[in-house]
């Protein structure tokens, strides 16, 4: 009885301990975006160190998902560049737009946000509606600020969340999926063209029972390299689809 309740007690201070250390880093993204709301800074020494483009140019931008796309495809006559951010909103990313995405003179622009946006349903039920246009609003002007340029425009669905974690539990509401689900709809709705592709992420990611492709979730919200691996043949293909040399 006593090896038993000494072992209940270390797994409730073990369990008490990780849901501490998560709660910890919450409440510090939490006050760090309060200190500093927009992160125009982080890439401004990046920026001005750049060499003049000698070859075609993608930009990914984007929040988590775009910074910790690592493993890129490699093509002759193209540079990459990754100007993702973790954490941000599409407010956060509307505000650096301009110098870190057209200020470096990209061919090709890949955007993937949102999530961060709709994640926070979930602790403002009441806002839901007001969260969701604000998404659409502030993606809706990136896309228009690039289709009224020369820039092509790769735009990534919202990736939907896989099954939250423990921690995540006490602040999740089905809502999350549901208004990924809304937004995404918008987009895939709309006709591609020589300067403009929408990746369906859920069917690269998903399989055809709906069923997340194997090894593909590193957590909740983020990939694997095998996750990017999928990525980056739509990325390819739909590179291909525009009137340009990728090879």
């Amino acid at each position: 009885m006593t090896l038993i309740l000494s072992i209940l007690l270390l797994t409730s201070l073990l369990i008490n301990g990780w849901l501490l250390y998560g709660l910890k880093e919450y409440h510090s993204k939490f006050r760090q975006a309060i200190v500093f709301p927009t992160h125009e800074n982080k890439y401004q020494l990046d920026n001005a160190k750049l060499p003049p483009k000698q070859q075609q140019r993608i930009v990914l931008f984007g929040d988590s998902r775009i910074q910790e796309w690592e493993n890129l495809p490699k093509l002759d006559n193209w540079e990459w560049i990754n100007r993702g951010i973790g954490g941000e909103t599409t407010a956060q990313l509307r505000a650096r737009f301009a110098q870190d995405v057209l200020a470096l003179s990209p061919d090709v622009v890949i955007l993937q946000m949102g999530i961060n946006d709709l994640v926070a349903i979930g602790a403002l039920p009441e806002y839901t509606q007001a969260i969701k246009q604000q998404c659409q609003n502030n993606l809706q002007w990136m896309v228009d600020t690039l289709k009224n340029t020369s820039i092509n425009l790769i735009l990534l669905s919202i990736i939907p969340p896989a099954k939250p974690s423990l921690i995540r539990l006490p602040v999740w509401s089905k809502q999350i999926s549901q208004s990924v689900e809304d937004l995404n709809q918008y987009w895939l709705n709309l006709p591609a063209n020589e300067h403009f592709q929408v990746i369906d992420t859920k069917k690269v990611l998903q399989d055809d029972q709906g069923q997340w492709q194997v090894n593909v979730n590193r957590d909740t919200l983020h990939f694997t390299p095998t996750g990017y691996n999928y990525l980056n043949q739509a990325v390819i293909t739909a590179l291909s689809n525009f009137t340009l040399k990728i090879w």
